[in-house]
C-alpha cells in the first residue's frame, strides 16, 4: 500500500475508532482499529506525510478512552519519541476555553449575553467600520451595540488582519506580514470593524476581547480565572498561557519542535515567530498550550453535560447555533470559498452554523461527524 492510501487508511480507522465509540462495539473490534489507525499512522510518518501525531478519544460517560502518540518530539534535531504528554500550543483551540470561561461570568451576573460590552472595552468601542477602500479607507460610525454573544459567535464585526479588507487597510498604514505582532490585545486589534454589529459573519478577535472582558469583570488574569473555574475542577495541571513560567522548564520542555514543509516536501524547522511570540496578555482567541489528556477533560465534561464548568443550559448554549439568515450565508461562503486554513477534512456540502463555542455542524456528515457536532 502506498503512503498516501495507509494515509487515507489512517483517517478511515480513525472514523471506524469513533463509530465503535458511538456504537458500542466489542473490545475486539475497536482494538483492531486502534490497531490500524496507528498502523497508518506510522506509515504517514514514515512517508513524511506529518512530523508527529497524538490522539486521545473518550465518549459521554467515560467507559471508553483511549489514547496514543507516534512520531518525533524534535522531527528535525533528534529521533526522541513523542509523548502524550506533549505540550502543544492549541491555536484557535484556546477559544473553546475563553468562551467557556465567558459564560462563567455571566452565569456570575456579572454580565448579560446581550448586554453592551463597550463599556468595558472602550478601545473596542471606538472601533469604526470599514465601508470600501478606494485610494484610502472609508469609515463610518457605528450605530448598533457590541454584544458578547456577538463577540463569541463571530458576529460583531471584529476580524482577523487576514482579511482582504484589513489587508488593505493595514497595508495603508505600513503593516506587512514581516511586521512584528504587538504584545496586548487591545494594541494587535486595534483594527476597524468590518460590518454592522449582528449583521454578519467574519472570523476574527471576539473571543479575545471576551477574554478581555472576563479579566476586567472577574478582576483577574484569564489564565488565573481558568485555572479556579476550569482547571481545578477538572483536576487539570496541563493547561496553561504560559508554559516558560508555569513549572519551570519541565513544561516548556513538553512542546513539540514546530516545523514547516519546505518547498521539496520535506519538513524543517520554523525560524519564525508564532502568534504567542510577543505576547504579553493571554490571548483567549489563541494563547493556550495544553497536553491533550488535559484538554480531553474540558471535553468530556462538556459532552456529559456534568456541570463541573457549567450549567446545563450554558451548556446547551455552547452548542445552540446563533445565526441568522444574514450571518449564516457568510459563514458558508467562508467556509467553502475562503477557508483554505481551516483544519480538518469538510464535507463542504454539509452547513453549518456557529454556536458560541464553536461551528455547528446542522447535519450528520455520515461516518464523521453528527448533527450538532461543535468543531
Amino acid at each position: 500500500m502506498s503512503a498516501d492510501k495507509k494515509q487515507g487508511a489512517a483517517v478511515s480507522r480513525l472514523e471506524s475508532l469513533s463509530k465503535h465509540v458511538h456504537g458500542g462495539s466489542t473490545g475486539q473490534q475497536a482494538s483492531s482499529a486502534a490497531r490500524e489507525l496507528e498502523q497508518g499512522l506510522a506509515a504517514a510518518i514514515e512517508a513524511g506525510k506529518i512530523p508527529h501525531a497524538v490522539v486521545f478519544a473518550t465518549n459521554k460517560d467515560g467507559s471508553f478512552t483511549y489514547s496514543h502518540a507516534s512520531g518525533l518530539q524534535k522531527y528535525t534535531v533528534d529521533k526522541e519519541p513523542i509523548k502524550e504528554d506533549a505540550l502543544f500550543m492549541l491555536a484557535s483551540q484556546t477559544k473553546l476555553l475563553t468562551a467557556i470561561a465567558a459564560l462563567k461570568v455571566v452565569e456570575q451576573g456579572l454580565i448579560g449575553l446581550d448586554d453592551d460590552v463597550c463599556p468595558h472595552l472602550p478601545e473596542l468601542a471606538q472601533a469604526p467600520i470599514i465601508t470600501a477602500f478606494k485610494d484610502s479607507p472609508v469609515f463610518e460610525k457605528r450605530k448598533n451595540p457590541i454584544t458578547l454573544r456577538q463577540l463569541l459567535s463571530h458576529t460583531s464585526g471584529s476580524g482577523y488582519p487576514f482579511t482582504p479588507e484589513l489587508l488593505k487597510y493595514l497595508g495603508s498604514k505600513g503593516v506587512t506580514a514581516d511586521s512584528p505582532n504587538a504584545p496586548t490585545i487591545t494594541e494587535r486589534y486595534d483594527l476597524p470593524l468590518l460590518f454592522e454589529p449582528g449583521t454578519s459573519w467574519a472570523y476574527g478577535p471576539g473571543i479575545d476581547w471576551s477574554g478581555l472582558l472576563v479579566e476586567r469583570l472577574s478582576k483577574h488574569s484569564l489564565e488565573e480565572y481558568m485555572q479556579k473555574h476550569i482547571f481545578q475542577p477538572l483536576g487539570i495541571t496541563g493547561i496553561t498561557f504560559w508554559p516558560e513560567k508555569k513549572q519551570g522548564a519541565s513544561l516548556r520542555d513538553k512542546i513539540p519542535e514546530l516545523v514547516i514543509r519546505r518547498a521539496d516536501g520535506t519538513f524543517g524547522p520554523n525560524t519564525r515567530k508564532t502568534l504567542n511570540t510577543s505576547s504579553t496578555d493571554c490571548f483567549g482567541g489563541h494563547g493556550a498550550y495544553a497536553q491533550l489528556g488535559d484538554y480531553i477533560k474540558v471535553q468530556r465534561s462538556l459532552l456529559a453535560n456534568d456541570g463541573a464548568l457549567l450549567s446545563p443550559s450554558s451548556v446547551d448554549e455552547l452548542f445552540k447555533p446563533q445565526l441568522g439568515a444574514q450571518p449564516s450565508a457568510a459563514l458558508n461562503f467562508f467556509r467553502k470559498h475562503l477557508s483554505s486554513s481551516l483544519v480538518g477534512d469538510i464535507n463542504q456540502d454539509i452547513e453549518v452554523s456557529y454556536g458560541l463555542g464553536g461551528m455547528v455542524f446542522l447535519a450528520d456528515d455520515v461516518g464523521r461527524r453528527r448533527k450538532g457536532t461543535l468543531s
